[in-house]
């Protein structure tokens, strides 16, 4: 029996009325359900149900309901018995809610559209759980979207594991150009909620390791070529990078100067893994950084306004007083 909302939500409404006296007859049960989801539910359904929350393997309630053939009632044998009752904590199920909203955002996947089910069961157990305790409106997360591009995420896996080389074309951000490549693709890499392959591309006669967004691919194919060895060292390949833009030249020493308020929030919410603190007095924090200069960092500088100021190394620090200039000029 496949499981989804609707069930859940009859089996929640059984449950409340199963513990409260005096026990409801059949007929009573489905005038219930009928008054509280404003549905024709049909007495079959309602057998159903009870079988369903007894017996069913998938649900796993296990809930002890007996019939009283005097009474001609139902309730549970242990009055203490809920399908609410769940052995986690307040943070655990926060965790677990927090866990489902990630899944929510690919749940066009296939891999994750198997577990469809699985995860509504959870989601609404959970939902039951926040509510019998009164914290149903102590969390909000943000709603999910749908990332483009993500459907290429099981192909481009396919293909690492496989080595076999990828074809497709890619039109860059804010061009009209439009690219035919064929990649060898070594890593895939999430920033920010969106998505990138990472690999060689064999097709030009600059063989260079670079970075495609998946929202920007169009016509993937898998090729039957295969590719021999991976170029890159994963696990260090984007050590020293903000972000995914690769950049150019080595990891340099960045210095940066904070004003107070903002130096508590890169305390908390560090730069990046090499972060290192310097200084720290009430009008400063001054930290250190190895990194590779890129876009994202300098937009990242960018985005704390007056309250960071770069003094190494000399050309980054130009380049971020130019921007400012051009920012000041659009206000003139």
């Amino acid at each position: 029996m496949p499981l989804n909302h609707d069930a859940y939500s009859r089996y929640r409404l059984i449950d409340v009325r199963l513990r409260k006296k005096p026990y409801p007859h059949l007929e009573e049960l489905i005038w219930y359900l009928n008054d509280r989801l404003d549905k024709n539910i049909s007495k079959r359904t309602v057998q159903l149900d009870l079988q369903e929350m007894r017996y069913s393997q998938a649900l796993n309630f296990n809930a002890p309901i007996v019939y009283d053939k005097s009474e001609r009632t139902y309730r549970y044998k242990d009055p203490d018995f809920s399908i609410n009752n769940l052995p986690v904590s307040a943070d655990e199920l926060h965790g677990i809610d927090f866990a489902i909203s990630i899944l929510n955002q690919f749940k066009h996947l296939p891999a994750i559209k198997e577990f469809e089910d699985a995860i509504k069961k959870i989601a609404s157990t959970v939902k039951l759980n926040k509510e019998a305790r009164g914290e149903s409106d102590h969390i909000q997360f943000d709603k999910p979207f749908v990332i483009k591009g993500i459907e290429f995420i099981e192909p481009i896996l396919k293909a690492i594991s496989e080595r076999r080389v990828l074809k497709f074309t890619y039109q860059k951000h804010g061009s009209d150009d439009i690219s035919q490549n064929l990649l060898e693709p070594y890593l895939i890499k999430e920033a920010k909620n969106f998505w990138y392959v990472i690999g060689k591309r064999t097709n030009k006669k600059e063989q260079k390791i670079l970075t495609f967004a998946l929202d920007r691919i169009h016509d993937m194919q898998l090729t039957n070529d295969i590719f021999s060895e991976e170029k890159i060292d994963k696990k260090n390949f984007f050590k020293n990078v903000v972000g995914v833009t690769l950049g150019e030249g080595k990891p340099e020493k960045v210095l940066l100067s904070f004003a107070p308020l903002q130096g508590k929030y890169i305390k908390t919410v560090p730069i990046h893994h090499s972060q290192q603190i310097l200084k720290e007095t009430k009008t400063e924090l001054k930290i250190s950084l190895e990194l590779v200069i890129n876009h994202e960092l300098k937009m990242q500088l960018l985005s704390y306004g007056e309250n960071v100021r770069v003094l190494q190394p000399k050309k980054l620090a130009e380049e971020i007083k130019e921007s400012a200039k051009k920012m000041t000029k659009l206000y003139a």
